[in-house]
């Protein structure tokens, strides 16, 4: 992970995978949502967004070739999206964090005054 406007390098993990997840808190509802993205064809893919309630930025239909289910109190949206760059802003209140499926976590919330830039290299 780098800061977007300067480079320099905030976070470097090696991944089992090429995929993670961000976890936040909706800034309106005040519920969890968690993204999840793989790394394919040289380009982040949001390819699950799990979240609870509708409201303000949160999908109600899902979109041409994707996939909006219930899945007991959450929602599961599951497409194919290509997010590049992949830039995280993380204000305090959202709480974000990002999330490897091997239990390992990093909170992202102060890692920067700007944007984070999240790169995957030699995948």
């Amino acid at each position: 992970m780098l800061e977007h406007r300067s480079g320099n390098e905030l976070l470097r993990v090696p991944l089992a995978a090429p995929q993670l997840r961000v976890a936040f808190t909706h800034s309106v509802l005040g519920t969890p949502v968690e993204d999840r993205y793989a790394w394919r064809g040289g380009a982040w893919r949001l390819v699950q967004e799990r979240f609870e309630g509708q409201g303000y930025g949160l999908p109600h239909v899902a979109g041409p070739g994707e996939q909006l289910e219930r899945d007991g109190e959450v929602w599961r949206l599951t497409l194919e999206r290509t997010v590049q760059p992949l830039l995280i802003r993380a204000p305090a209140a959202a709480q974000m964090r990002l999330l490897l499926d091997d239990g390992r976590a990093w909170p992202l919330t102060g890692l920067a005054t700007g944007a984070i830039d999240v790169r995957a290299l030699a995948c």
